[in-house]
């Protein structure tokens, strides 16, 4: 079995693994989901609000927790400017509370990451850390459907 080296200490990859385990059992007693682990492929994803879906990836080679959630799709109409939007709220991280936005190129859909190093500083942050996350995911999904609808009126209306 392979090591990973770490800034604090050596982990096996399983432990790394249990490790996130761990982190996710504790927030799943907060939200009445016993037993909230990665699954086989090292990934989980949990539902908020019937809106937000929040996948958790594990990167065991790169000491990463990957949190994303995909926004919305970009309209054919208007793109410019929710492309300038998106790109001046990911400058300096200053519309995403230290995410990132980027684009799926093939689906057209926008996604908001955020990766964390392993093992955490604090493992009391992990919990507070995805609140936050959800909260920005949130935000971005009404203000991107909000842009796409300006968007085509605007479309519209030129027609």
């Amino acid at each position: 079995m392979k090591y990973v080296e770490t800034k604090r200490r050596k982990y096996l990859k399983m432990d790394l693994r249990k490790y996130v385990d761990e982190l996710l059992q504790t927030i799943g007693k907060s939200l009445d989901l016993p037993g909230l682990v990665l699954d086989e492929n090292d990934h989980c994803v949990l539902l908020f609000d019937d809106k937000v879906v929040l996948n958790i990836e594990l990167d065991i080679e790169k000491e990463l927790l990957i949190i994303y959630s995909y926004i919305g799709e970009v309209p054919f109409e208007g793109r410019e400017i929710i492309f300038e939007t998106l790109l001046e709220s990911n400058l300096f991280w200053k519309g995403t509370q230290g995410a990132t936005i980027g684009i799926d190129k093939q689906t057209q859909t926008v996604v908001l990451a955020f990766p964390m190093e392993l093992p955490l500083k604090r493992k009391e942050n992990f919990e507070e850390r995805l609140a936050l996350f959800v909260d920005v995911t949130e935000s971005w999904i009404t203000r991107l459907e909000k842009m796409s609808t300006d968007a085509e009126l605007i479309a519209n209306e030129e027609q």
